[in-house]
């Protein structure tokens, strides 16, 4: 058996927003290192065209899949790991880093597309353009248009007050999804 088929995965926590600094300084000590990310939509901002019109945007921002963790291989020494900078601790079972199965890296590896981890849609019931009904909170009954996710099981929506498309952030627990009118 080599080194390889004898090391295992396992998870660091590191330090807030120092995913990429401790994962560039093990990665000097020749440690193997994965972060999966994601690409998150941060929702529209007002951006006024030429024409005077408010039209929202949705802007997007790289992110960690697991904000705070990476994953590092073990191949025979573990103690410099929790030393490096960035590091705040291994996550541990007993004595021993615990080990993270083979087949986990694997099927995060698998929803990987473009170098980002595609997730499902919790609210894959909701489509960009779609009519949607507000199902509670101070907008409790009133329609918008779906706009997209913003992550954490958020939508954003277009919602019209006063003769102006206004863009909130909203959970998608308070929204229905509203019948398409057949033509």
């Amino acid at each position: 058996m080599n080194a390889r088929s004898m090391s295992y995965w396992a998870v660091v926590q590191v330090e807030s927003q120092r995913e990429h600094t401790a994962r560039l300084l093990l990665m000097r000590a020749r440690y193997e290192t994965y972060m999966p990310r994601i690409m998150v939509e941060r929702g529209p901002t007002d951006a006024p065209p030429r024409s005077g019109a408010l039209v929202p945007k949705i802007r997007s921002r790289i992110s960690p899949l697991f904000p705070g963790y990476l994953f590092v291989r073990i191949v025979d020494r573990w103690y410099p790991v929790i030393s490096t900078v960035g590091v705040v601790r291994l996550l541990m079972s007993g004595d021993q880093p615990a080990r993270l199965p083979e087949k986990a890296m694997t099927e995060i590896r698998k929803r990987e597309i473009g170098g980002f981890v595609k997730l499902p849609s919790p609210t894959n019931r909701l489509r960009k353009g779609q009519q949607v009904r507000i199902t509670r909170g101070s907008f409790e009954g009133q329609t918008a248009l779906c706009e997209g996710m913003s992550g954490k099981d958020r939508v954003w929506v277009l919602l019209n007050l006063m003769g102006q498309k206004v863009p909130v952030e909203l959970s998608g627990h308070d929204l229905e999804p509203l019948p398409v009118a057949a033509q």
